[in-house]
């Protein structure tokens, strides 16, 4: 849309022109030095630590349930996934560019939107701006039902259900939705990847102290009712691609983005696996969705769970202010037939976009199986399908043969996590559900 019909919250929230204006060509390697914005360009490490902070979120406390579900297979998938979630995201990146008449890789996209209407004009554009806008409100969603979990596990003697508590959960997370800018929501991203930090240490900490009762040969071999679900969690906690392009947008250095996107990758599939599997031999007697709620009700269980609540709270705001900004650089209170107010325009997009997060949190009240059906859903999309789709399509002239293999094999596996994820999961909810009632 025209500059001149952006709502005036847009402006107070927009951080990356870049993002969300036409694109332009910029090459590879181009610092721009001159440009306003060159100041807030990351060098390589800054950038891996953002990423290393979207990888190990909370996800990480369910993955020792996954393997309590999954066995031995869920720990190769802990593995395999994060190589394939390199290989898609570097191929994202690299749909972003075609090459001049000198040969010079050129930057001619932005988001997800224009990369799909390079690959269709009709529909692929509508298409994959849907799959990310779905992807980012259930993520949201996902927020208050962990923070629902870690609340009973805290206080479960209270007669609170966790559709109450995710109530609450919305509710005292709606004021930091009025940030006027993402440069304040970053110290509450930085407060977010302390708290995390310090959840997982506690975790391995009482895990490693009790290493006596450990017993491998608890777990499984594989579950053929379990493994589906299984592999679209570890799916998801290896899924960032909606935000890799914005991060290899800030880069001082945009030639550098494989090494970094390598190296973050491996350095979280090893905390993963170590996390994962240490933690189911300390808890494999009473695993639950949210590991730390396995640990015994005490100083140690109530201050793990407290520092999950700060990182998924701390979380939350990125994620919704994310999706009001998509939402106003489609749509302003300028383009209806009757004005409206901005002041009522930026209170009221804020009100009603947390409102729909809580919508799903309070249908899907189970944090291991909605991550599951979140992968399902519009992670495999975002992580394996588009991914392979964009490459196939924009770069089908310079793909190799092992290349043009590998991405088929990729978009046969994604649809396979997505469709037979979904199966499982639906099963999975009206199973628990059920049982709920």
């Amino acid at each position: 849309m025209p500059k001149a019909t952006r709502s005036a919250s847009y402006h107070l929230l927009q951080s990356d022109p870049e993002v969300n204006e036409p694109p332009t060509s910029i090459t590879e390697d181009d610092e721009a030095p001159e440009d306003d914005n060159a100041a807030n360009k990351s060098p390589l490490w800054k950038a891996a630590i953002n990423l290393l902070s979207e990888l190990n979120g909370a996800g990480i406390f369910a993955l020792p349930y996954v393997i309590a579900q999954g066995g031995l297979l869920a720990v190769a998938m802990l593995v395999i996934v994060p190589f394939v979630a390199f290989y898609t995201g570097a191929i994202l990146i690299d749909c972003l560019y075609d090459k001049n008449d000198t040969g010079e890789r050129v930057r001619v996209r932005s988001n997800y939107k224009q990369l799909g209407e390079a690959c269709s004009a009709r529909f692929g554009g509508a298409i994959s701006h849907t799959v990310q806008l779905l992807e980012l409100f259930l993520m949201a969603s996902l927020c208050l039902v962990l923070c629902a979990s870690l609340a009973n596990g805290i206080f479960p003697d209270l007669p609170l259900s966790d559709k109450f508590w995710t109530f609450i959960t919305a509710t005292a997370v709606l004021p930091t939705l009025f940030l006027k800018n993402l440069s304040r929501v970053a110290w509450l991203s930085l407060i977010s990847a302390i708290a995390i930090f310090i959840a997982v240490v506690g975790v391995l900490v009482y895990g490693i102290a009790h290493h006596s009762s450990w017993n491998p040969g608890k777990i499984l071999v594989w579950d053929i009712e379990s493994a589906p679900v299984s592999l679209a969690v570890i799916s998801y906690s290896y899924l960032c691609h909606t935000t890799l392009l914005g991060l290899e947008a800030s880069m001082e250095n945009k030639s550098q983005f494989r090494t970094m996107l390598g190296l973050t990758y491996l350095f979280v599939a090893i905390i993963k696996v170590t996390f994962s599997v240490l933690t189911f031999f300390s808890f494999s007697s009473n695993i639950q969705e949210v590991i730390s709620n396995s640990l015994p009700m005490g100083v140690i269980r109530i201050l793990v769970n407290a520092f999950l609540i700060l990182n998924v709270v701390f979380s939350y705001p990125f994620l919704v202010i994310t999706i009001i900004q998509i939402i106003e650089d489609s749509v302003s209170p300028d383009c209806f037939s009757f004005k409206i107010p901005h002041i009522v325009w930026f209170i009221g997009i804020r009100v009603s976009t947390n409102f729909l997060t809580l919508l799903p949190a309070i249908l899907i009240p189970h944090f291991a199986l909605f991550m599951a059906f979140i992968s399902s859903l519009t992670g495999s999309a975002a992580m394996f399908i588009l991914p392979a789709l964009f490459h196939l399509i924009l770069k089908k002239k310079e793909l190799k043969l092992y290349h043009f293999i590998f991405d088929v094999l990729i978009l046969i596996f994604g649809v396979y996590v997505g469709v037979v994820g979904l199966v499982y999961t639906g099963k999975s909810l009206f199973k628990t559900i059920f049982q709920d009632h």
